[in-house]
């Protein structure tokens, strides 16, 4: 399987954007973790069906450990839904994601960040800020993070580029804004449909074997085992994990979200008034929180 890329921003964004960006990749891994580890649980237990206890003298053991992998699947189970994971990764990642689309929309006094000073305007940033905590219940995750991390909600690129010339500013976003988004949305793409195609083929291969074993055990050529089960159970899991993933659909997403980027960093080279270019550095961001907007609510559908 590909690896998943390591990416990470050149600009540190504020404490609440690297607060909720923490919480939103500890919440995927341990919801993912819990998966895997019921799939892998499930395929074991596949795995031992296949052995003849009976033969052995080992059938009742061979059951009973089952059953106890029966059980911690169950338990899996529960906890997948007793805890707030998904919602913590979803609303974790959305959260910093737009903390940091508001940065952007300071920086060129956008809306109602178009205010007489920085200092007024960094009030309204944080009580956007303020607001938008109001979308997760912290509480449930302080045992994740035990020391909340909003210290200083004033990054320093964003206070500096506040009083540069419209020209600079649009230098600076396109280099460490759209390029940056482009460049993450390019590499999520090629990754998901790397992996969409490879979970594919190792599904079908797997399908392929246990119908060739089959035939085999019909012609006597291998011990009589239920090869067929084994590999149906691998191929409905490497399927599982590929439809929990969102393989197909992220590929296609994320392709579409670079391309659209593209074609507003284009527009924005182009402009030259002032006005013309907060319009479409409001346009990107508001394309930008859309995309992580769908992304969201379509996840906890």
């Amino acid at each position: 399987m590909k690896s998943k890329p390591n990416y990470e921003r050149e600009l540190e964004g504020p404490h609440s954007y690297k607060y909720f960006n923490t919480l939103s990749k500890l919440c995927q891994n341990r919801y993912t973790g819990l998966l895997r580890a019921q799939l892998l649980f499930l395929l074991t237990i596949s795995l031992i069906s296949i052995i003849p206890g009976n033969i052995y003298g080992i059938e009742n053991y061979l059951q009973g450990f089952n059953i106890i992998l029966m059980i911690l699947v169950f338990i899996l189970m529960i906890l997948q839904y007793s805890k707030n994971y998904m919602e913590g990764w979803q609303k974790g990642r959305f959260l910093a994601e737009s903390i940091l689309s508001n940065c952007w929309l300071v920086i060129f006094r956008c809306g109602s960040y178009n205010q007489k000073n920085y200092n007024e305007c960094l009030a309204k940033f944080h009580d956007r800020i303020k607001e938008m905590k109001k979308e997760i219940n912290i509480k449930d995750y302080f045992y994740m993070l035990p020391q909340e991390m909003f210290v200083n909600d004033n990054p320093v690129w964003m206070r500096e580029k506040y009083e540069t010339t419209s020209e600079d500013k649009k230098t600076f976003y396109i280099q460490y804004r759209i390029n940056d988004q482009i460049d993450w949305y390019s590499k999520k793409a090629k990754f998901n449909t790397d992996n969409s195609k490879n979970y594919f083929l190792y599904g079908l291969i797997s399908l392929g074997l246990g119908i060739v074993l089959s035939v085999f055990v019909l012609l006597k050529l291998v011990p009589a085992l239920t090869y067929l089960g084994l590999f149906t159970t691998i191929a409905a899991c490497l399927f599982s994990w590929k439809q929990t993933k969102r393989f197909d659909e992220l590929k296609t997403t994320y392709s579409v979200a670079a391309d659209e980027l593209s074609d507003f960093k284009r527009a924005l080279i182009n402009k030259t008034s002032e006005d013309d270019i907060k319009e479409t550095v409001f346009d990107t961001e508001k394309s930008i929180s859309r995309e992580h907007k769908l992304w969201f609510s379509k996840v906890l559908d």
